[in-house]
């Protein structure tokens, strides 16, 4: 019967092969968590209950991504008015640039949140009672797409407003697709569309299925790596 030395050597690159396939395993498992959110982000599951803005999100948080595309409603007074030039909106298949009438909604507990009216009109209406507003809510813009201008907005974030106000705003946005008096009057305004906003997954389904095999394929490689020598030793002619 053959004995089998364990020198400390052999122990060392077994252990070694060992940390190392372990890391390929975990970095396997990554890529297949990134499968799975890139087949999600592609098939958002839309909760379309209406639900209070306080309800899923947080003054002075940032948004979490359960909240977003969810509609909200709310209840408050404009008090600022701004111009959003040169965003983007849905027109059918495509997309025209407009500009668009945002303004800040204070709602209780002297908190805010930037309400997208619609297209903007040189004839504001002036609002001075409670609103109350049902919609979209968004994640703030990353990206400018216009210039800086007096009372203009380079993009639809709340971070460029923090100035203006002394209100605990919201992350992100809100699309009006509602607006109701007190009274339960609706008010008329030039609507744009609130479409499903899909988040973006960097690679493919594929790709990442194609990285956990390799990730797993090298695993294997790493445990046999310590016995290859032996195994070339004991086939060579």
């Amino acid at each position: 019967m053959t004995k089998i030395k364990l020198t400390k050597s052999a122990l060392t690159k077994g252990f070694a092969a060992l940390l190392i396939s372990l890391l390929f395993i975990e970095l396997g498992i990554w890529q297949l968590h990134r499968a799975q959110d890139s087949t999600k982000a592609s098939h958002p599951i839309i909760n379309r209950n209406v639900a209070p803005l306080d309800s899923i999100a947080q003054a002075g948080a940032n948004l979490s991504p359960m909240a977003i595309n969810r509609m909200v409603e709310m209840t408050g007074r404009y008090v600022k008015l701004y111009s959003a030039p040169n965003q983007p909106v849905a027109n059918g298949s495509s997309k025209r640039k407009v500009s668009l009438e945002v303004r800040i909604l204070k709602i209780s507990g002297n908190r805010g949140i930037l309400v997208v009216r619609g297209v903007d009109s040189t004839k504001s209406q002036s609002i001075g009672e409670d609103v109350k507003v049902i919609g979209r809510l968004y994640p703030r813009q990353s990206t400018d797409v216009a210039i800086p201008a007096k009372g203009g907005l380079t993009r639809l974030d709340p971070a460029l407003v923090t100035g203006d106000t002394k209100l605990e705003l919201f992350d992100g946005y809100v699309i009006a697709q509602l607006e109701q008096t007190s009274y339960g009057i609706a008010i008329n305004a030039m609507r744009i569309s609130a479409p499903i906003q899909i988040s973006k997954v960097s690679g493919y389904y594929w790709q990442h299925i194609t990285y956990v095999f390799i990730w797993w394929l090298l695993a294997l490689m790493a445990l046999g790596a310590p016995f290859y020598n032996r195994l070339r030793d004991k086939i060579a002619p």
